[in-house]
């Protein structure tokens, strides 16, 4: 009789201490779709990132409710996908938990990234700077490691 208590209870169990995010096709480091190599555009596009293939943008809208959900201190997330002149992918992962953006950079799929192991930050802001160029674009500021923070520079479509 104990048995029957006992494995219902132990299946009851089990199921509560679940991981919810062990979906299929996405990571445990990430809150985003796993990435699998080679990263061709076709595959970010398809995921949802925001992808930059030498100034030909796809997906930008889901850049501006990114940006929007900033401003109106709503939870979000955004991955920015760009393509190098060889065709190497460097991500840009930005998640807001309405009050702080974590930002992650990844050039470990690109020929001449650095060693680097997937650094993250947490950063207060994100606001538009213009470069020494004349060109705006979007940085993060008041990062608690601030090397990080500046691997992020991103310009919109013009």
């Amino acid at each position: 009789m104990k048995i029957y208590i006992f494995f219902p209870l132990l299946i009851l169990l089990l199921t509560a201490c679940n991981d919810s995010n062990s979906q299929v096709g996405y990571s445990h480091e990430s809150d985003f779709p796993k990435l699998t190599k080679p990263y061709r555009a076709e595959k970010a596009i398809q995921n949802g990132d925001v992808v930059n293939v030498h100034g030909k943008f796809t997906n930008l809208d889901k850049w501006h409710q990114f940006m929007e959900g900033v401003t109106t201190n709503q939870a979000g997330k955004v991955r920015i996908t760009q393509y190098t002149i060889e065709g190497d992918p460097i991500f840009y992962e930005l998640t807001y938990n309405g009050k702080l953006i974590k930002y992650t950079f990844d050039n470990s799929m690109d020929a001449f990234g650095s060693d680097l192991k997937r650094p993250s930050t947490n950063c207060k802001a994100l606001e538009k700077k213009k470069s020494e160029q004349g060109q705006e674009g979007y940085v993060l500021s008041e990062c608690e490691n601030n090397q990080t923070g500046k691997t992020f520079w991103f310009v919109e479509a013009q």
